[in-house]
């Protein structure tokens, strides 16, 4: 009885589904990242000798993430810098350097992390034991990255049944 209806109601004779939507749970499924809380949220600080020079688009862009988060930084980073491959690897170790050390030593999640502050201090150093301090300038860049982060309660693992 029901081939018949099947039949008469389509007749290209295919076979199709019907998918409910799920329901939502506490992440945000295809919406943008929500910004926490003030009373979640911890901060910390790095400060990250830079030896290479910073480029001025480099400059813009480690600018540009104030209060970011740090997924869109990474983002950033890898479409702006496709061509200049050398400044794109040192720009995301800079990022991934604080980030793996929040992971270590705090257990946070990579989603949980955003970008409060970047200052960018350059400093030229000189040599005190030649006479001409002009020539042998360098220059040393220190990049303060704050990061701030939202910690969760660890998932206690249920205990197997034997």
């Amino acid at each position: 009885m029901n081939r018949i209806l099947y039949e008469n109601r389509c007749k290209c004779n295919e076979e199709f589904s019907i998918t409910k939507k799920r329901k939502s749970n506490s992440r945000s499924e295809g919406k943008p990242l929500q910004y926490p809380k003030p009373s979640e949220l911890t901060s910390k600080t790095f400060r990250i000798e830079y030896n290479e020079k910073l480029s001025l688009a480099a400059k813009f862009i480690l600018n540009s993430f104030q209060n970011k988060y740090i997924y869109y930084a990474i983002d950033d980073i890898l479409y702006s810098f496709r061509s200049n491959p050398i400044e794109r690897d040192n720009l995301l170790a800079v990022l991934y350097s604080p980030i793996l050390s929040l992971q270590n030593n705090f257990l946070v999640n990579f989603f949980d992390i955003w970008i409060r502050d970047i200052y960018i201090d350059e400093i030229s150093k000189t040599n005190k034991f030649l006479k001409k301090d002009s020539e042998n300038l360098y220059k040393v860049t220190y990049i303060t990255i704050k990061l701030f982060y939202k910690t969760r309660v660890p998932i206690k693992k249920q205990e197997s049944l034997w």
